[in-house]
């Protein structure tokens, strides 16, 4: 091998540097929880993460508060890779000059995946604001009321705010006014980046998500029989309905301060003037009587979202190296549990095409914890 080729046959070299990477290129993964299981799993394996605790201040002397029960089960059901190959040329590049070429590149399409997954995790979420026609210090605090109202911790620096295109040019033009910010708005004139206002970070992503409304003919239908506390699964009717519902719809329930999101994973469509076998997150937070009002929210919108890091998880756990002890690649995995991301790098020779293959890959896992906890800014 050529003294000046860096790693080139190094998969731990490979691994390691897209870990690096890979923290580096995360958007709203890198601001919601993160949990890994240290061992080696397969695609659909479900693992335990330790969920963020949640205490009660009791009269002193008090009993302990069980934190053991204080996890919750996800499951990686998304193992996606990435596939090169290195030619004669390229193998006489420095290793450096392969990671900026290839590695990195290859990195950014896995996290732009994540990032893309945890976004589709914006149709669990009822709560919203239609933002202003021209973006407003008012589309912050309306943001702000909702979400303390929802006893969302708003003072632990943990609030985000992800915004597409339209809003992201909005909060550039509105805090880069010298009147309005000071220092503040000349910091973002020279880098873009918004940064944090009313204790929101505010970061534009390419991979916000958009909703598209059910074709629902009536915005008022009622509960069709009565529904039990906790269910997850409802029935809705009116006197003459049409169209369908859609994931991310959302809705109230006339007496309940609770607001609700349709999560089927296909669109339900009317049927007798009744729509059957509705999901909805979160689970019903009280019982419900027949005939109970319901007021339907239906627009289509881009899903710019702010939410606390505890609202939604990204779970992670390294794949299985037993490639290398047989012989027929060169493959390492690296986890790093600060940053609770895991990568595996594998590498062999193809003598068909004379090239040098490296596959990148990562298994994860999305979920929402806890919808309550974010709040669409809808436009």
């Amino acid at each position: 091998m050529p003294t000046n080729v860096l790693g080139i046959y190094d998969p731990l070299f490979y691994a390691n540097e897209g870990l690096i990477a890979l923290q580096d290129a995360l958007g709203m993964a890198a601001r919601v929880h993160r949990g890994y299981d240290k061992d080696s799993k397969a695609k659909g394996s479900t693992i335990e993460i330790k969920k963020p605790g949640v205490f009660t201040a009791m009269d002193a002397p008090s009993n302990d508060q069980n934190i053991d029960t204080s996890y919750i089960e996800m499951k990686l059901d998304q193992w996606k890779e990435v596939k090169f190959s290195l030619s004669d040329k390229e193998l006489s590049f420095t290793g450096d000059q392969i990671i900026t070429d290839h590695i990195r590149p290859a990195v950014f399409a896995l996290a732009k995946d994540i990032d893309t997954k945890l976004n589709t995790l914006a149709s669990s979420v009822p709560w919203y604001v239609d933002a202003q026609a021209t973006t407003s210090i008012d589309d912050l605090t309306n943001l702000s009321q909702i979400m303390f109202d929802n006893k969302v911790p708003m003072d632990d620096g943990a609030l985000n705010l992800e915004v597409g295109s339209a809003m992201r040019a909005g909060f550039q033009k509105l805090f880069g006014n010298n009147n309005v910010a000071g220092q503040a708005s000349q910091d973002l004139l020279k880098t873009g980046h918004i940064g944090n206002w009313l204790g929101y970070e505010i970061f534009g992503n390419q991979n916000v998500s958009t909703h598209t409304k059910g074709t629902c003919t009536v915005g008022t239908l009622a509960i069709n029989g009565a529904m039990a506390k906790g269910s997850s699964l409802i029935n809705l009717d009116a006197g003459t309905v049409t169209g369908t519902l859609l994931l991310g719809d959302t809705f109230s329930i006339a007496g309940d301060s609770q607001r609700y999101a349709i999560v089927n994973a296909t669109a339900v469509t009317a049927a007798g003037n009744a729509f059957s076998g509705v999901q909805i997150y979160p689970p019903l937070s009280q019982a419900t009587a027949d005939n109970a009002v319901v007021t339907m929210s239906l627009m289509n919108f881009t899903n710019s979202i702010a939410f606390h890091r505890n609202a939604f998880a990204l779970a992670m756990a390294p794949l299985s190296d037993i490639g290398e002890q047989l012989g027929n690649a060169r493959v390492a995995t690296v986890s790093d549990p600060k940053s609770k991301l895991a990568m595996r790098s594998r590498i062999w020779y193809a003598p068909d095409t004379s090239a040098v293959k490296v596959a990148l890959d990562v298994l994860y896992g999305v979920k929402c914890l806890d919808p309550n906890m974010a709040c669409l800014l809808r436009k």
